[in-house]
Parts: C-alpha cells; structure tokens; sequence
C-alpha cells in the first residue's frame, strides 16, 4: 500500500529521471513501460501507441464511465486526450532539462464520441518547437479514420529550476 506521500517521491523521482534525458528518450522509455505512467495517464487509461520526434499516438477506449448526462463521452475526455497526445509530441523535441506547460489550447468537436466507437485514436504532431514556445496540432479518429475531434496547443517552454 502507497501512501500520499509515497506517490508524490514516486512522480518526482519521475520528474528528475525527466530532467536528466531528452524528451523523446522519457517518451520512449514511457511507451516500453521502463518508466511508470503518470498519475492523470493512470486514471484516464491513456495509451501511448507511437512516439517519434515531433509525433505521438495515444489511444484510448471510449468507455461509458466517461459519460456525461448526454449519453456520450464528456467533451473534457477529448480534450484531455488531445492535450495529453500535443503534450507528448512536444515533450519528444525538449532536451534535457527543458520542460513545457500549455499556455492555449483550442479544441473543436465534430461528433461525440460514444462506447460504440470503441478506441478512440489521437494523432499528434508539433507545428513549431521554438526557443520559448512550441505548437502542436492533433486528431481524435477511430479505427476507420472517421474524424471526432481535432485541436492546436501552444505551449510555453523553459528550463527547470
């Protein structure tokens, strides 16, 4: 049994194993399950399915315990979804030491996701990784490529103190 304080040694032993590799080294290691998933991953269920510089591919089932009163998958799922996968994509251009924060996102819905679907596909790529800011743009897809979601992040990047 984990206690609170057990968790949070556990995510910043996480963060400094971070800060002593490249973004794109971290992610990898995350998908080969070397590296424990985050917290809010955990929780979500989010699965990293490819990662490479500039790009990552998170999955995720569209399950009914993300439901909102609607009958369809709350929109705060998706966006979480493509802010995790544009999070990703960015953190694989960051070189050691170098983290990132979203400072703006936008998020457009086209159609609701539902438990029918099953998984849900997010398909990100970075835009432009500058010295302070990085862009990344992304897709929510199912299995046959239908669009349910797309959205552009920017995120504000610095060293760690």
């Amino acid at each position: 049994m984990t206690t609170a304080s057990t968790d949070v040694k556990e995510e910043s032993g996480s963060a400094n194993r971070r800060m002593q590799m490249s973004g794109l080294e971290y992610m990898q290691k995350l998908m080969r399950g070397e590296l424990p998933v985050s917290p809010m991953g955990e929780l979500i269920g989010f699965r990293i399915v490819e990662i490479s510089e500039g790009r990552a591919v998170l999955e995720l089932d569209s399950l009914e315990r993300f439901y909102n009163g609607l009958g369809i998958v709350h929109g705060g799922i998706a966006a979480t979804l493509l802010d995790s996968a544009l999070g990703c994509a960015i953190n694989t251009m960051m070189p050691a030491g170098k983290v990132f924060t979203t400072l703006e996102m936008k998020v457009n819905y086209v159609r609701p996701l539902r438990s029918e679907i099953g998984t849900a596909r997010c398909e990100a790529n970075v835009i432009h990784a500058g010295r302070q800011t990085a862009t990344a743009e992304g897709r929510i897809v199912d299995s046959t490529g239908k669009l349910y979601a797309h959205g552009t992040a920017t995120c504000m990047l610095f060293r760690q103190l």
